[in-house]
């Protein structure tokens, strides 16, 4: 399943090869849904779609909105309502209600139009690793009604806001962009409204930002299908280890970046921040308390450590004592590392571990979808140490 960015890379190519397509995309849910706010997809005119807003009649509606909206260039919202009774004939009610705006692209040929030049600047600004959004108007009443589907791109510079094009929306223009700007800085998409007397407008700020890091710090027998995984799941994927003959491209081919070096070292000057994912899977857990205390104190999104539920306890014992540093420190380390779901076998473990990974960075519970929210979980699973 591709991600927004590259869906708007896909549309890119398609506006260079002359294309005129439609993007339909989620902008707002209630209650269970298939898709989420921000989800994507082309539509081809020549079914050539590319992405899903969900799959089944919901989204056979989309598309036929999505060729009406290619033939007349106009703008639309289509409300795809999944909340009928279920059946044998409707497997595919989800309970939820979708809108999806669907606006149409049209290539500039031979001079770059402005939505051409919205989407270059959108990429731009993503390839140089910078939290971003596209922001769309996908409602307009009183005298902005002509901004439906104008676009612009803003995105972080230092502590403000740097744009590209045009909302069109007059005096609104500003709180516009200002109320963009702190919808990005909240780093998730969202429908919002802007007024002024009787001239009201939507906007979907589509936010994008770089992709997830993965440090897999430990080279051997789960870092490898933890890679693997990562991979899948779209994250950008550095693994480091002393070890010259398990940190290598040969074995981590999937990998953006394989390091073999010292630790230590290289954790000290390797920079980190709100994006980066750690995990500390060497193969001796001296490897993995040295490599802790060079990250410990970093910024960073999630810091995972191997190790039994006693010895992780004795590892920050002997820290608080020796080292004496607060026990409070320790609290951002998930340790023992990975969800309890049981696992044994090396690429379990692995599993354990990203679904925690995604549970952080979505804010998932980590309870089964079937249980209560109140129940609690069970907690025995002790990860064994890799080679």
């Amino acid at each position: 399943m591709q991600g927004a960015k590259s869906i708007y890379k896909s549309l890119e190519e398609l506006l260079v090869a002359g294309e005129t397509v439609a993007v339909a995309t989620v902008v707002s849910v209630k209650g269970s849904v298939p898709r989420e706010v921000g989800a994507k997809m082309i539509v081809h005119p020549e079914g050539r779609h590319v992405g899903t807003v969900g799959g089944g009649c919901g989204e056979h509606e989309v598309i036929l909105a999505a060729l009406d909206v290619v033939r007349t260039g106009e703008p639309q919202m289509v409300r795809v309502d999944l909340t009928g009774e279920i059946s044998m004939d409707s497997l595919g009610v989800c309970g939820g209600i979708m809108d999806v705006f669907v606006e149409c692209w049209i290539p500039g040929g031979h001079a770059l139009s402005k939505s051409d030049r919205v989407l270059r600047e959108l990429l731009n600004a993503l390839d140089k690793g910078r939290s971003t959004a596209m922001v769309t108007v996908v409602r307009g009443e009183g005298s902005l009604t002509g901004a439906l589907g104008c676009r612009a791109v803003i995105w972080e510079l230092g502590q403000h806001a740097e744009v590209r094009g045009e909302l069109s929306l007059g005096e609104l223009e500003a709180q516009a962009v200002d109320t963009a700007w702190k919808v990005l800085q909240t780093r998730r998409s969202k429908l919002v409204d802007v007024e002024v007397e009787s001239d009201r407008a939507q906007l979907f700020v589509d936010v994008q930002h770089r992709r997830p890091t993965l440090l897999v710090v430990g080279a051997g027998h789960i870092a490898l299908p933890l890679a693997q995984l990562a991979k899948m799941c779209d994250f950008e994927l550095i693994v480091l280890d002393d070890r010259a003959s398990f940190a290598n491209k040969e074995r981590f081919p999937m990998a953006d970046q394989v390091i073999a070096a010292p630790f230590e070292a290289t954790l000290r000057e390797f920079p980190l921040d709100e994006d980066t994912y750690i995990v500390l899977v060497t193969r001796g857990h001296q490897h993995d308390v040295s490599s802790l205390l060079q990250v410990l104190d970093r910024p960073a999104a999630y810091i995972g450590m191997i190790g039994s539920r006693r010895r992780v306890r004795a590892v920050f014992d002997l820290l608080e004592k020796e080292r004496g540093i607060p026990r409070e420190r320790f609290k951002r380390v998930y340790s023992p590392i990975g969800l309890d779901i049981g696992s044994e076998a090396p690429v379990e473990i692995a599993v354990s571990i990203m679904a925690e990974i995604i549970k952080v960075r979505r804010g998932g519970t980590g309870l089964s979808l079937s249980e209560e929210p109140h129940r609690q979980v069970r907690r025995t699973g002790t990860p064994a140490r890799p080679t």
